[in-house]
């Protein structure tokens, strides 16, 4: 297991998960669980996605981003520690997928234990709603965290394990 800590600048509150095809135009909310969008160009959401789309309360900012990579599922999440939590399918094509900010930096190592096979990636988050109140965080301390699960997998339908925060409610 290795884990990562890095701050995740955002805009458009949002922020992606990549592969080697990469093209967030054309998106559509249609279906969306409002945290974790897992797409394929041209096809919106998919399962598995060759990308994946992470909604932030945070409109532009920092958020703090917790990446886990495992060998194996881990363990089922606590529930109690998190406002929102959503499980997808990817298929990650390429040698060196990773997650991107808004400067197109990748602040957090790249998803080597599921570059190129089937995955399933887990997305916790807390503090959308204060990140959302507060719109632009100017500095580096972030309202919001979430917590980013990777391992490899069959592709399985996505699963909400938990959505429950306002900002979540309003693009479901």
């Amino acid at each position: 297991m290795n884990t990562a800590t890095a701050l995740v600048w955002t805009s458009d509150h949002q922020y992606y998960v990549y592969g080697d095809d990469f093209d967030p135009a054309g998106f559509s909310y249609t279906g969306f669980n409002g945290l974790l969008a897992p797409l394929s160009p041209g096809r919106g959401i998919t399962e598995p996605g060759t990308f994946a789309l992470v909604m932030t309360g945070t409109e532009l900012g920092p958020v703090r981003v917790t990446l886990t990579q495992h060998s194996a599922p881990p363990p089922p999440p606590d529930l109690d520690a998190w406002d929102d939590i959503v499980e997808a399918s990817l298929l990650l094509p390429g040698t060196n997928p990773g997650i991107t900010d808004a400067h197109d930096n990748d602040p957090l190592p790249p998803l080597t234990r599921i570059a190129g096979v089937p995955s399933r990636i887990r997305v916790h988050a807390r503090g959308r709603d204060l990140g959302h109140r507060q719109l632009i965080i100017d500095g580096d301390e972030p309202l919001e965290e979430h917590l980013i699960d990777v391992w490899p997998a069959p592709t399985a339908p996505l699963h909400v394990w938990k959505t429950t925060d306002g900002y979540g409610a309003t693009l479901r």
